[in-house]
């Protein structure tokens, strides 16, 4: 349940937000803040056989105090600490808590709005699922560099890795992505986030029992019956009784459309919509939609 939710990574959702106090500068807790969401997720389970997809509203919620330290000039380290829980009504064995730090260490290169800025960042988040072989550890680390082009746009492309450590093998899963984006702001107060992705690596997919015992019984033919035979799998229930969880090797095209407006000076808004297209190493697709509503209070 975690792509980049980094994504649950993935994958954000609708809500409300509130902010919790600042501490004196001289303190590693500078600033708190929190945000809550929630998420209608189509093909959630991520399903091939499109009669079996199972979609469900996916609420989120997260708290998180960060620290900025200056090393020199042009070099910024900033750290920071969150907790969060994902919960799904419909499915509720995937319930998670989640609690992870964060490093981000950023370089400017020059003075002025305009100048390039890179970016390191690594981080390690715990998962505790209600579902004990979802639960486990995600590693991350990436680059980013972002440059503002005029005084309303950016553009940045990155670079990162992931890997989650989990009880079992169908969900422990390693996968690189490639990231492009562009920022636009329309006014002080309006702003939209495009962007575009491809992932390589593997994912965790799901399947109904009848249709995973034709798969590795022989039924969709050899392709399939010798590639299915060959991956972690086992039975989870996690979508209805017999499903099957199984790990598959792929890559996965993503886009998303972002139009965030501010509320406030600390308060924003994020509509946002976010298409994946997963497809495994003998070509079966795995598509799921993501529409979300969040907000976000910081001090």
């Amino acid at each position: 349940m975690i792509f980049r939710l980094r994504s649950l990574a993935a994958f954000t959702g609708l809500g409300l937000a509130a902010s919790v106090g600042v501490a004196g500068p001289d303190s590693f807790l500078e600033n708190v803040r929190t945000q809550a969401s929630i998420t209608w997720a189509e093909n959630l389970s991520r399903t091939s056989a499109l009669p079996n997809q199972k979609s469900a509203r996916v609420f989120a919620a997260t708290v998180a105090a960060g620290h900025d330290r200056q090393l020199s000039a042009g070099w910024l380290l900033h750290s920071d600490v969150e907790f969060g829980g994902t919960w799904v009504p419909q499915f509720g064995s995937l319930d998670t808590f989640t609690a992870g730090a964060q490093a981000t260490l950023r370089h400017k290169f020059g003075l002025g709005p305009l100048a390039p800025v890179l970016q390191f960042n690594a981080g390690l988040t715990g998962a505790a699922t209600r579902e004990r072989g979802r639960s486990g550890w995600k590693a991350d680390a990436g680059v980013r560099l972002a440059k503002r082009v005029t005084e309303n746009w950016r553009v940045a492309a990155g670079l990162d890795w992931e890997e989650f450590f989990a009880r079992r093998q169908p969900f422990d899963v390693t996968n690189h992505r490639a990231v492009l984006e562009t920022t636009w702001d329309i006014t002080d107060r309006w702003q939209v986030n495009l962007g575009g992705a491809r992932l390589w690596g593997q994912l965790t997919a799901n399947a109904a029992p009848a249709v995973w015992a034709q798969a590795i019984g022989g039924g969709l033919g050899p392709v399939v019956f010798n590639t299915y035979n060959r991956l972690a799998w086992e039975v989870t229930d996690t979508y209805g009784p017999g499903w099957v969880a199984y790990r598959i090797n792929c890559h996965a095209d993503l886009w998303w459309i972002e139009l965030a407006p501010a509320l406030t000076e600390r308060t924003s808004l994020a509509l946002r919509y976010e298409f994946v297209k997963v497809i495994n190493e003998i070509d079966i697709r795995y598509d799921s939609a993501f529409w979300s509503l969040s907000v976000v209070h910081q001090f």
